[in-house]
């Protein structure tokens, strides 16, 4: 793929990487911790370690990120870089709410009528 500039490759790759790596790997992990009869230990657990995953593959995004994210100005500009990590931040929220215990089978059975 072509670039504009260094700074979008670096930022494409680092998207790319939470989203199909990372993001899955949370969703992955928020629906193992389901299985057990006390999922918030375990979807804790699996927090921490994606979010320090998250922040270590970050390191030449975080050189560029200010630069790259005042190239994206306004809200359109946010909101089509959250779209470019929505995989991550679905995976990251479900893994989330069910750390607090949110989310849990009754919740999702009831909201699918099941």
């Amino acid at each position: 793929m072509l670039y504009s500039s260094q700074e979008d490759a670096i930022a494409d790759g680092y998207f790319a990487f939470i989203n199909d790596v990372i993001g899955i790997l949370a969703l992955t992990l928020a629906a193992t911790s389901l299985q057990f009869e006390h999922a918030e230990p375990f979807a804790w657990t699996f927090f921490i370690v994606i979010i320090l995953w998250t922040f270590s593959k970050g390191k030449e995004y975080k050189r560029i990120a200010k630069r790259y994210v005042e190239m994206h100005p306004g809200i359109i500009g946010k909101v089509r870089l959250f779209w470019k990590m929505k995989i991550y931040l679905i995976g990251v929220t479900f893994l989330f709410f069910t750390a607090l215990g949110k989310l849990n089978l009754t919740v999702i059975y009831g909201t699918f009528g099941l």
